[in-house]
Parts: structure tokens; C-alpha cells; sequence
């Protein structure tokens, strides 16, 4: 493995741990939670487009248990709004669908999970495959979905308090 791919892995992990220890509840960025979110995503977002897929095809592995799911869900459920209207696949015609964001930050946190477990293990290579992968499968459209609702959100002058 190449070193920036190393170095680029290795920054994704740092990014994708604070996430996951947020979403726990194990630390608290302090001011407003969705300001904390809109910018993690980002970070997120940015971050996984350094990673190369590498030509490994990972392992089949189930997703990490979540054991707090519940409690996850309600934490999420109280950020400032919860619900929006979106669409999975922009590039053909088709009815809105109703999201929320709890779901979202909820599905990325479980992909992310499964990829720490691996980068834990020193399994590098697997973990960048399982993020890189499933973010082009699954957690991509959590996550801009998720992005777009919290940039309308920011955007609608009535929110400006938050």
C-alpha cells in the first residue's frame, strides 16, 4: 500500500472515530449538535474521496450491533428537526420520499463502525474497502441526503438562532 493511501486511510479513521464516539454519546463537541454534524459530514465527505478503493473485495461481515439503537435514534431524534422529503436517485424522475436524519446519521454510523473494527485489527486495506465501497452503495446517500436537508435547514432565516 502506497503511503499517501496510508496517510489518507489514517485521517479518514480520525475523522470517522469522532463521529462514532459523538453518535455514542461518549463525547460532546459542545454548541449547537447540528453545527457539529454539518461540519463532520463534510469532513466525512471530503475525506472518503481520498481513499482508494483497493483492489481487495474485503470480507463478508455482518454490521457491528448497534446496542443502543434505540437510544441512538432518540438522540438523533432531537436534533433541531428530524423528517425531510427527498429523492434516491436524483437523476431519474420520481416521487419525493420521506427521510430522517436520525435514520441517516444512524446507517452511517453503523458503516463507519464496521470499517473501524477492521482499521482496529490493523486491517487497513479491508477497512478502507468496506468505507470506500459502502460509501458508494449505501452510506454516500445517508450522508447527502443528510447534507442537503441540514444545509436547508441552516438556510431558512427562521433557523438562524441554532
Amino acid at each position: 500500500m502506497r503511503q499517501a493511501d496510508r496517510t489518507a486511510g489514517e485521517r479518514f479513521a480520525e475523522i470517522a472515530r469522532r463521529f462514532c464516539k459523538w453518535a455514542e454519546g461518549l463525547q460532546s463537541e459542545g454548541g449547537c449538535e447540528l453545527e457539529f454534524v454539518r461540519r463532520i459530514l463534510a469532513e466525512l465527505h471530503l475525506a472518503v474521496l481520498d481513499l482508494t478503493l483497493p483492489e481487495t473485495t474485503g470480507e463478508e461481515q455482518d454490521p457491528p450491533e448497534i446496542a443502543n439503537w434505540n437510544v441512538m435514534m432518540t438522540r438523533f431524534g432531537n436534533l433541531p428537526f428530524d423528517g425531510y422529503w427527498d429523492v434516491f436517485d436524483p437523476m431519474s424522475e420520481e416521487a419525493p420520499v420521506f427521510n430522517t436524519l436520525s435514520d441517516d446519521l444512524t446507517d452511517i454510523y453503523r458503516d463507519l463502525a464496521r470499517g473501524l473494527l477492521l482499521f482496529d485489527q490493523g486491517r487497513f486495506v479491508e477497512a478502507d474497502w468496506e468505507w470506500r465501497i459502502n460509501f458508494d452503495i449505501h452510506w454516500g446517500a445517508h450522508l447527502t441526503g443528510a447534507q442537503r436537508a441540514i444545509h436547508a435547514y441552516f438556510s431558512n432565516p427562521d433557523n438562524q438562532q441554532h
